[in-house]
């Protein structure tokens, strides 16, 4: 019987019919028999060149051409059990081939296009299941180890060396497979890891830790293919992370087909044969782009190129830095954002683009809340630094002063934008004069108009601004009043001109306490009269003045601090402006200021914990109750009573502990009108030994808040009820009267005549339409 082990060549098309599916068009273009009885174990196309198919069938190889699939006469080998053809041709047409024989032989060939002829084998010990070869050398492995073999000149064909082994495997479940990496660099499968290596057995590169063990794997740049029972999983080469996984039963080989810059995978099972596209390197930078994932964005272009000059000047990695830093910059990262825009010398003009309201230059800032400004300056003054550091390229162009101009207006200093103008002015269009009257810096515009040589309008201006003087020139004699130590008289001079917090206001607080900051005296006077005279009431102040008084009680002893520790206890109390996390990260820094912490948590509304405090630590009883006083100051009646509740529970709960002291101080909270309880639940809680003498004055305090509540529900309803009634008799006035309405009616409103039977009818009579009168209200 004829045996039948047949090659066909296919042409594929993509069917463009099916485009949902992907299928393709197979056309059969040849045949032929091999004349063997075994399936094919192993075929391997060499187009470049040779035009050759190499086949492995029932251990015989044989070469066929490529175009036509006539065999090449007297090219045969027995006795193979597999083999691999080098990437590299040689001279004359030719290419290395390396063959594992069941003789346990390691043979090496040179093919060219009608011969083959033996270079050199080497004996090995077990039989080689598979090997690779490359232009470095060959990698082999049997069931249970991996070999390398490099080659060395010699005219002997024969043995000219030894495998060595780099790496073995002890568990006989694991299968042994490798794949190449690059030229000289191999992965190996071990115990459920990936192991890059050398031919000399060395690593400079951690296991890649699989999820599953691998049957087979193969690379293709940048990621592995590894196959598993019923999937195949994807990994990065670069991170070493699952991308995608996918599922397909029965699963047999993978093989890399190589297209231009793409690699596609065709995969064969039991009964298809499958190719995985591989999507264009810059949709895979897209979608990591979209992803947020920039570093391995960054990764993928970069090594997408092995030689490192290109990275300068390949088109790919500079936009996927230049898109990377452009989302690092509006992520507000703007250090990594400048580090790559200098990387590629990204123009200014770019940058401008991607902050708002930059362009047109000449337009003024619009006005912003206080986390949008915040933003801003993060921006600019990364805009300017990288102005600032490619200066002497950048200040070629003509709107580089300009740019910065617009930005200073945001980040500088009045003075400072002064200081520039005076160097740069004449670089700036004399149109930037509505910039600067915008911010009212009028200095700065009669310096751009002298410039340009607009003397008149540079006179005028200076002739206006004489005239709004006054509150700079007193500002200026309290700052040399200062450097004089006249600092009582400075102090009276900031209080008294003190207008408001505007930022344009010389007298404003965060610019006086700046200049004040080297004189504690006189700045703690004016934090004072700040908050107590003034009415300031901003967290900067408030905060402030808590840190000075908490700086003047740790620099004394305990017996010298105690009228600014008393003045400290009372603005904790009254004040609701400083920050009190802030204020609570210090003071639990020491363990001197147990009252002031109480204080503290009893403004972060944690009322078990302060009267924790006061009442077991402190033992100050009537102080607890005092505070209880003040912290139910302008609250609801239900929180007033949850205030309340919480010192009673502590007093309770310190009973055993201070018995009598606790009971007066008890009868005095309970009878305290400044204290709102809740007194069914007070009296259930009350302790059952006490003396009905000793609680009439509570009793009677109960029943006369229950009988006002009582008497005032009352009356809140009869007031209600009288209300009602009034507004039903009006109601059933208005549906009595009848209202007229015709063409000579018009509507109060508009003026216009009433087209409808529906109208609005005030109390004095006038009419008016429904939609007139819902614009109105």
């Amino acid at each position: 019987m004829l045996a039948k082990c047949l090659v066909h060549k296919f042409s594929l098309q993509k069917n463009s019919i099916s485009s949902e599916t992907n299928e393709f068009e197979c056309h059969c273009t040849a045949s032929v028999n091999l004349g063997t009885r075994k399936p094919i174990g192993k075929i391997k196309v060499v187009i470049l060149s040779l035009h050759r198919v190499i086949t492995l069938s029932d251990n015989l190889l044989q070469v066929l051409n490529s175009d036509n699939l006539q065999f090449i006469s007297n090219i045969k080998l027995k006795n193979i059990i597999t083999f691999a053809v080098s990437n590299q041709f040689k001279q004359g047409a030719s290419i290395d081939m390396c063959v594992s024989t069941k003789r346990n032989k390691l043979q090496i060939y040179r093919l060219d296009r009608m011969n083959i002829n033996l270079i050199y084998e080497i004996s090995v010990h077990d039989p080689l299941i598979s090997i690779g070869i490359d232009e470095c050398g060959i990698l082999a492995c049997s069931k249970t180890a991996y070999f390398a073999y490099r080659p060395t000149i010699n005219n002997d064909r024969r043995s000219t060396g030894s495998l060595q082994t780099i790496f073995t495997l002890h568990d006989p479940s694991i299968v042994a497979c490798f794949t190449f990496i690059k030229p000289g660099e191999y992965l190996l499968s071990g115990p459920n890891i990936g192991i890059t290596t050398t031919l000399e057995g060395t690593s400079q590169r951690t296991p890649i830790m699989f999820i599953s063990q691998p049957n087979d794997f193969i690379y293709s740049h940048p990621y592995l293919l590894v196959r598993v029972k019923d999937y195949i999983h994807i990994y990065s080469y670069l991170d070493d992370q699952l991308k995608q996984e996918i599922p397909l039963k029965n699963c047999q080989t993978l093989i890399n087909i190589p297209e231009g810059n793409i690699n596609n995978i065709l995969i064969n099972t039991k009964d298809n044969i499958y190719l995985l596209e591989s999507l264009s390197i810059q949709e895979q930078i897209d979608q990591l782009l979209n992803t947020y994932r920039l570093q391995e964005a960054l990764i993928l272009a970069e090594n997408n190129f092995s030689s490192i000059e290109k990275h300068n000047t390949n088109s790919l990695i500079l936009s996927t830095k230049k898109r990377v830093g452009f989302i690092e910059f509006n992520s507000m990262n703007v250090i990594r954002a400048l580090h790559l825009f200098d990387d590629i010398d990204l123009d200014f003009h770019e940058i401008i683009l991607q902050i708002p309201n930059f362009l047109p230059l000449n337009s003024p800032w619009p006005d912003f809340d206080e986390n949008i400004k915040s933003r801003y300056i993060l921006w600019l003054n990364a805009f300017c630094d990288y102005m600032t550091k490619r200066s002497e390229e950048f200040s070629r162009q003509s709107d580089y002063y300009s740019s910065l101009l617009k930005a200073y207006l945001i980040i500088k200093s009045r003075e400072t934008i002064i200081e520039f103008l005076e160097k740069y002015a004449s670089y700036i269009p004399i149109d930037f004069h509505n910039l600067l009257f915008h911010i009212r810096l009028y200095h700065g515009a009669a310096i751009l108009y002298s410039a340009h040589g607009k003397h008149e309008q540079t006179i005028d201006i200076w002739k206006n601004v004489e005239l709004n003087l006054d509150r700079s020139l007193e500002f200026s004699v309290g700052k040399w009043l200062l450097e004089q130590h006249e600092e009582e008289l400075a102090t009276k001079i900031f209080i008294s001109k003190y207008q408001n917090e505007s930022n344009r206001d010389p007298f404003n607080s965060n610019k006086v306490t700046h200049l004040l900051k080297p004189y504690p005296t006189a700045l703690r006077n004016y934090l004072e009269q700040g908050v107590f005279k003034l009415m300031i009431e901003t967290d900067e102040i408030h905060t402030m003045l808590v840190n000075i008084y908490l700086d003047q009680i740790l620099s004394k002893s305990s017996d010298d601090n105690e009228q600014t520790r008393t003045k400290l206890q009372e603005f904790l109390v009254k004040s609701n402006f400083y920050r009190v996390q802030s204020v609570l990260n210090r003071i639990n820094q020491t363990k001197r200021f147990k009252r002031e912490l109480a204080l503290l948590y009893g403004k972060m509304n944690n009322f078990e914990q302060t009267f924790q405090i006061l009442v077991n630590e402190l033992e100050d009883f009537q102080y607890a109750e005092n505070y209880c006083v003040a912290l139910s100051y302008d609250k609801s009646s239900d929180d007033r009573k949850i205030v309340a509740h919480a010192l009673f529970n502590a007093f309770l709960a310190s009973l055993d502990k201070h018995p009598n002291e606790i009971t007066a101080a008890l009868l005095h909270l309970l009878c305290n009108n400044e204290v709102e309880f809740d007194f069914i639940e007070i009296l259930k809680r009350l302790p059952s030994q006490w003396s009905i003498s000793s609680l009439k004055d509570i009793l009677l305090r109960a029943t006369r808040t229950y009988s006002y509540i009582k008497r005032s529900t009352k009356l809140e309803i009869a007031l209600d009820r009288i209300q009602n009634e009034k507004l039903n008799i009006k109601l059933r006035k208005l549906k009595r009267s009848n209202v007229i309405i015709n063409e000579y009616r018009r509507c109060k409103n508009c003026l216009k005549q009433f087209y409808e039977a529906s109208c609005i009818v005030y109390q004095d009579g006038s009419q008016v339409h429904v939609h007139c009168a819902k614009q109105l209200n």
